[in-house]
């Protein structure tokens, strides 16, 4: 059985991380623990060398190599030079982070959209070498059946009171774009935790029918506590959004680098500010019901790139 490594945390420590942290933040960042994941610990990194070894066949992993509709998976292939270029190449319906390079190895985490349909999958990587030679490399994922639930609910009358189409069109570009800017690096170098303790009142994914409308899928999961209760974030990284949105009510979205971002709305206050570098188990606000909400709830939402995926991934700990 190959034996787990940890995601290559310590060489995003790079200039261009330098221009976005302070050299006592950096301080505090390397002297933290790394934990055990699927990539590899620092020391394991040998300097990639400057002559392509072309006896050297890449290998192509998957972690897990068996998820649900919504899920993601650890993509990483070996013997990758930098001066390499590699495309991923599937019929899966997916989405894609940021290549990252650690020496010669290759990491993306890929998001699977929530309406793919369960099968085998083959999944390739093609490689294009310096030197005109090309590799292709292959993988197969097995995605099985996951049922999503369904539940019908009403808003009260007046919930949407003010709203216009040209505001709430104003509140999704912010969105989007907040998602779009990040990092080629990651930001975090500890597992991710869950940003507040309750009850789950609503999975991913699930089937919504609001006041008889058209169905619609939940992009996050809603945890149910205390109104008031604090939110801290999951993991280090930078503010992309802290503010109040029409639907949303009190939102900030997390940027963690690489595409991957946490979102979390309907708070009763924000305690962060847009650009703000912020640590893991930081507060970043507190639990409450504003924007479109039935009652005090958190909607943590994970995406890659505008993706939602599923965010119970983000804390099993043996991925990132």
């Amino acid at each position: 059985m190959r034996k787990k490594r940890l995601w290559p945390k310590i060489c995003y420590l790079t200039m261009g991380c330098l221009l976005v942290m302070t050299a006592i933040h950096l301080a505090s960042l390397l002297s933290r623990p790394v934990t055990t994941a699927y990539f590899p610990k620092i020391e394991e990194l040998q300097p990639e060398s400057k002559d392509i070894n072309l006896a050297l066949v890449g290998e192509l992993h998957l972690y897990p190599d068996q998820i649900a509709p919504g899920d993601f998976f650890i993509l990483e292939a070996t013997f990758i030079p930098a001066s390499s270029t590699a495309e991923i190449l599937t019929a899966l319906p997916s989405t894609f982070s940021t290549q990252y390079r650690a020496g010669e190895g290759l990491f993306v985490i890929i998001g699977v959209h929530w309406e793919s349909e369960p099968g085998t999958y083959q999944v390739n990587l093609a490689v294009t070498h310096a030197n005109g030679k090309t590799d292709q490399l292959t993988a197969m994922l097995h995605v099985t059946a996951r049922e999503f639930q369904t539940s019908r609910f009403n808003m009260p009358p007046g919930t949407t009171a003010g709203w216009t189409a040209a505001r709430l069109d104003e509140d999704r570009e912010r969105v989007r774009k907040a998602r779009e800017y990040t990092t080629e690096y990651p930001l975090w170098l500890q597992p991710f935790i869950v940003p507040i303790t309750g009850r789950i009142s609503s999975e991913f994914g699930a089937i919504r029918i609001i006041n008889n409308n058209p169905p619609r899928r939940h992009r996050g999961i809603d945890i149910t506590t205390d109104e008031g209760a604090p939110i801290v974030a999951p993991n280090s990284g930078i503010v992309r959004l802290a503010d109040f949105l029409l639907s949303g009510g009190n939102t900030v979205i997390i940027d963690h680098g690489l595409g991957l971002s946490s979102t979390y709305m309907h708070l009763q206050t924000i305690a962060v500010e847009t650009g703000q570098l912020i640590e893991r188990g930081q507060l970043i606000g507190t639990l409450g019901e504003t924007g479109f909400a039935t009652g005090p709830h958190l909607h943590w939402e994970v995406n890659i790139g505008q993706t939602p995926i599923n965010p119970k991934m983000l804390i099993r700990n043996d991925l990132l």
